[in-house]
């Protein structure tokens, strides 16, 4: 039998929601009815008293945010449909973050139909597998930005359809291996992941202690044990050898002189000060 499927576009500009119910209607016949929303009161209620199970959500609304709707449904446990944000090329970069952090698809205005359509395929087959809130709940805990302390948690969508929570000072390393993404955990459990290793590289290496040492490797160094330059290998804890490229090995290296370099000089003030 095949899923009854109804959709709710929550965007307040009519024209752009009325572009985007055109493109879904035609993409996707399996979706018998699409609903409307111009600002978050209308979607509030048309989320509490219809049988909704995907949700286009515009991030940027003029009676306040998607976030603040997600944050009321969260708080009465009523979020249980799927997500695809709806954002423009102006949204913030901890916003797209904390979006990515939860493993929540989401899509640039204007929508591109080969993006929309692997947006939704993916939603669609999520719907029966009901982690909403946990990924609801991990997306506001991020949201705040810099005004809350950042979750210590990561969302990976596998493979296998499963959505993943991984605390990120249990990633070892990321490996890419062609278009498939490998995380590897220090409980010696493997994860296969739908995402490139670029879409990780950003937001690790800036928010967390992650090292590229290569194309295809993402290093946590709080598990780095040792750095053989002239080798280019990187010794694990659980001794795992991993190979850097030329490129990445000099950068590497010139990273970690850099901070020794700082750690003897605050080594030497102390010594100094008698501190």
């Amino acid at each position: 039998m095949e899923q009854q499927v109804n959709a709710l576009i929550v965007e307040d500009i009519q024209d752009t929601s009325d572009y985007i119910c055109q493109r879904v209607r035609q993409l996707f016949p399996q979706i018998k009815q699409i609903f409307q929303a111009y600002d978050i009161s209308e979607a509030y209620d048309l989320i509490k008293h219809e049988d909704i199970q995907l949700v286009f959500l515009d991030i940027q609304l003029t009676t306040g945010t998607g976030f603040d709707l997600l944050k009321r449904l969260s708080e009465e446990n009523c979020i249980d449909f799927e997500i695809i944000f709806i954002t423009g090329e102006s949204a913030k970069e901890y916003t797209l973050r904390a979006i990515k952090y939860s493993a929540i698809d989401f899509l640039y205005k204007p929508l591109d139909d080969s993006e929309l359509v692997q947006a939704v395929n993916k939603a669609l087959t999520k719907i029966t597998s009901r982690n909403f809130n946990h990924q609801i709940k991990l997306l506001l805990e991020r949201v705040g930005g810099a005004q809350t302390m950042p979750s210590n948690k990561m969302a990976f969508h596998l493979h296998s359809g499963i959505i993943e929570f991984v605390n990120i000072s249990d990633i070892v390393y990321l490996k890419a291996d062609g278009v498939i993404c490998y995380v590897f955990l220090k409980d010696n459990v493997q994860l296969s992941v739908t995402r490139n290793i670029g879409f990780y590289k950003e937001m690790l290496v800036s928010d967390y202690h992650f090292h590229a040492i290569s194309n295809s490797l993402l290093v946590n160094q709080e598990f780095i044990k040792k750095y053989n330059h002239r080798e280019l290998t990187v010794e694990l804890t659980n001794g795992t050898v991993l190979y850097a490229s030329k490129r990445f090995g000099k950068d590497f290296k010139d990273q970690f002189n850099k901070k020794s370099g700082i750690n003897h000089l605050t080594q030497a003030i102390r010594q100094l000060f008698g501190r």
